[in-house]
């Protein structure tokens, strides 16, 4: 059985990372979305703008990118809300939107030249994370441990690293994420299991959990809701 859950780290750098659990909307909230009632799409903001935004921005590695493209999610929503139904679970079609206009701005012609740029500056340079050799738990406080989780997860390919933070900060089932990320369940399970192996890879087993993601110091087990 799965044993990762939402990373207790002392604080992530957004409060959308903190790992306490997404906040669901009542059913008469979403209902009220479909009316864009002021009280529910608040509601709706509180819920969500945080989580989105942390991310967004785990996947650009840019605040003020984020932010423009976190606006650009919820205006996609908001002008979505008519047809929205609640029935449907908000989650997966919050995160769907998100993910998408991530990659919409991935294929952009200003993002493949800023890429471009970059490379150049960083001339091969590899990013600044602990090697699992080098023994992270050692003389460093939780929220270093931390830090080097979240560079490790900043490391991973697209797909990889998406499936490791719906599942890990959203606790969201594979089915969801499949979903969000259009492929079957199967295939997310498998990239989750890639991820996490590259995770411990990098930074050991301390804070990445056993073999099959079976536990760990950083990383424990959803809640049920997203067991899948």
């Amino acid at each position: 059985m799965e044993s990762l859950e939402p990373i207790e780290d002392g604080g992530p750098e957004v409060s959308g990372e903190s790992g306490d659990g997404p906040i669901e909307l009542s059913r008469t909230q979403l209902e009220g979305l479909r009316r864009r009632d002021p009280d529910a799409l608040a509601a709706f903001f509180d819920a969500y703008f945080e989580r989105v935004y942390g991310y967004v921005r785990r996947l650009t590695g840019e605040e003020h990118l984020a932010e423009d493209l976190t606006q650009d999610v919820f205006l996609q929503l908001y002008r979505s809300f008519d047809s929205y139904d609640p029935e449907r679970e908000l989650r997966p079609w919050v995160f769907a939107v998100a993910t998408n206009k991530v990659r919409d701005h991935w294929r952009s012609r200003a993002h493949r030249e800023a890429q471009r740029a970059e490379s150049v500056e960083r001339d091969g340079a590899g990013r600044d994370v602990v090697a699992a050799d080098g023994a992270p738990g050692s003389g460093l406080d939780r929220q270093e441990l931390a830090e080097h989780l979240r560079a490790a997860i900043d490391t991973l390919p697209e797909g990889l690293r998406m499936t490791v933070l719906l599942r890990v900060y959203e606790a969201l089932s594979f089915q969801a994420i499949g979903e969000i990320l259009e492929c079957n369940e199967a295939t997310a399970r498998k990239r989750y299991s890639r991820g996490i192996e590259k995770l411990r890879g990098v930074v050991g087993t301390d804070l990445v959990g056993g073999a099959g993601g079976a536990g760990g110091t950083g990383v424990g087990t959803p809640g049920s809701e997203a067991r899948g």
